[in-house]
């Protein structure tokens, strides 16, 4: 039986691979370069943490963390269009950033930088569900393509959070729980995937 550990991977190209395709389809979304972007950073630091810096994973981890956050945070400040969750995006930027560096001097926050950018990640997230929610879109949501990678976010963030936090506090065997977060990168993407695929060209 193929683990989900040699498969997943699989779905982090094709949603790679989709993004690119459709580039013309949804061109007209701003947030749209930093998706794809979003996704290539994901695609290099996981060939990187598989081959060049093998065995050296929550540094590669660490890295990566930089672009996953500020690459995810573009796409949310280019979605919302809210002064007062601009202005509250832009705040939440600045805070992370601050955090994550101060880590390189400070070690012991190193262990907190991944479960706080969970954290904010899902702020993002819920301001726009707020603000769609809030507007006219509302009535065609299921083919919005910001919808859809809201949802793989909201799915991935929301149930990565507790993994991550057991992870770097070494709270549980970490082989037990590495199938359960390769399960949701496989949905995670799934969701890129649909949305990519079936929503309308729409205007920004």
């Amino acid at each position: 039986m193929v683990e989900l550990e040699h498969i997943y991977p699989y779905f982090e190209y094709a949603s790679l691979i989709l993004s690119l395709i459709f580039i013309t389809k949804y061109k007209a979304y701003y947030f749209y370069k930093y998706f794809i972007l979003y996704l290539c950073s994901i695609v290099v630091f996981g060939y990187l943490s598989g081959t060049v810096f093998y065995g050296n994973g929550r540094a590669v981890l660490n890295i990566f963390t930089f672009f996953e956050f500020n690459f995810l945070a573009l796409i949310y400040f280019n979605l919302l269009k809210d002064k007062k969750a601009l202005r509250l995006v832009k705040i939440l930027i600045l805070t992370f950033n601050i955090i994550y560096f101060s880590s390189f001097y400070f070690s012991a926050l190193e262990s907190y930088t991944v479960v706080v950018e969970g954290m904010v990640n899902m702020v993002f997230v819920v301001l726009y569900f707020k603000e769609l929610l809030n507007s006219e879109k509302i009535l065609n949501y299921k083919k919005l393509l910001p919808f859809w990678i809201s949802v793989g976010f909201l799915i991935f963030y929301l149930s990565s959070i507790p993994f991550f936090t057991l992870l770097y506090t070494n709270l549980i065997d970490n082989k037990i729980m590495f199938p359960i977060l390769f399960s949701l990168i496989i949905v995670f993407h799934l969701c890129f995937i649909y949305g990519l695929v079936t929503c309308k060209k729409m205007e920004a």
